[in-house]
This record gives structure tokens, sequence and C-alpha cells, in this order.
């Protein structure tokens, strides 16, 4: 499969009403970590493969992965997965140029973005749909769930928002939209700190493959 990609026909669901995509990004160079983060053993899988099980799972549109470095090697372990594939060549700007790229090259435009990050393998199917179904019933734009008051991933991100994120610039974060409406955002408490966890270093894998295995005996 090439870096084009290719469209995914995957079907919304009956509840759901909203066309979403989810993002996966995954175009980060992993230097804390030392090796390439989407491609470290997680379970019987990848850690990239782990974190699309469930978004294949709800319902969504379609998924969609946003590479950048040693994008030709993930690629090759996703060519038999229903997703597709965009190239961020500006992805050592930052993670913001790999949602630029996902809402300039997504067509049709959807209602909203799922956006998930590559490095939280213990994404659940259950969090995806709770904020799927928030989304719907309450109609913000901005849907993020929260941990202990603090925000963490995935979040939903409608595409009303679309053009203020491809306006910002190469030093300006997500969260200057993510934060700018208050009164479009719903926060979303949830019991578990994976929406906070991420895999930067060494020991954040070992203690998340450790979580995981104590999880699958």
């Amino acid at each position: 499969m090439t870096l084009q990609g290719r469209n995914q026909e995957h079907s919304a669901g009956e509840a759901q009403t909203k066309r979403v995509v989810g993002v996966v990004l995954a175009a980060g160079e992993s230097r804390r970590m030392g090796r390439l983060k989407a491609l470290l053993p997680f379970g019987p899988h990848t850690v990239i493969e782990q974190v699309l099980q469930p978004l294949l799972q709800a319902g969504l549109a379609a998924v969609t992965v946003v590479l950048g470095h040693r994008a030709d090697e993930i690629a090759a372990v996703l060519q038999h997965t229903p997703v597709h594939l965009l190239h961020n060549p500006q992805y050592h700007y930052g993670m913001t140029t790999s949602v630029q790229v996902a809402m300039r090259e997504i067509t049709p435009v959807p209602d909203a973005y799922l956006l998930a990050l590559v490095d939280q393998p213990q994404l659940h199917l259950g969090l995806i749909q709770q904020l799927l179904a928030l989304g719907a019933q309450t109609r913000k734009g901005l849907v993020i769930p929260t941990y202990n008051g603090k925000r963490g991933h995935p979040i939903l991100l409608a595409a009303t928002y679309r053009e203020a994120v491809l306006a910002l610039g190469p030093d300006q974060g997500l969260n200057m939209v993510t934060r700018g409406h208050p009164d479009d955002t719903l926060e979303v408490p949830v019991a578990t700190d994976d929406i906070l966890r991420d895999m930067d270093y060494p020991d954040e894998y070992a203690a998340e493959l450790q979580r995981w295995s104590a999880q699958h005996p």
C-alpha cells in the first residue's frame, strides 16, 4: 500500500448520526523512546495496531493514520489494515502539522474528527463510544475526556473548527483551538488515567506492557 493511502469503506453504524473520521497521529520521531513507538511490540500486535483495534470497531466513517518519520516501515505493517494513510512531510514541526494534514486531505470533509495518539495503546472501545455518543447528544464542537481535571485523548473535534486549525502557525499548539471555545466544549470526566498516559520513554512503555499483561493473563 502506498502512502497516498486507500479509501476505507466502513459502516458508520445505525446509532451514529454524524460522519466522524478517526485520525491517529503517528508521524513523530520517537527520539526520547530511542525506538519507533508505533512499531514496538504490544501483546500479539505492534503498538499502532493495538491503537487501531478499537477505532476500527467503533463504527467510524473511516480511520486515517498520519505518518511522517519512517513512514514506509509503518505503512508496511498496516498494508492489510483497512485504514487510509496520509504523509506529513513537515512532521518535525510538531503534532499540529499532522492534524492539519488530516484536515486538509480527508475528503469529503466529515462532521467531526476523533483525534487519537499513536502512543496510547490502552485506548479502549468504551471510551470512544462514550465520546461519540455525547458528541451526538450534546452537539458540542469539542468533546474532551478528563481525569482529575486534566484533559487527555482522544478528543472529538467538530469540522466547524477546521479552518481555525488550518490557520495555526508552526509554533502554535492545537490547544489554541481546543481551549478557546468554552461554551462549545464538553469535558467528560472518566474514571481512569488511561486518557493521560502516553509512552515517551522506555520505562513508560514497560509499564504499559506490564499493565496489559496483567489484564490479559
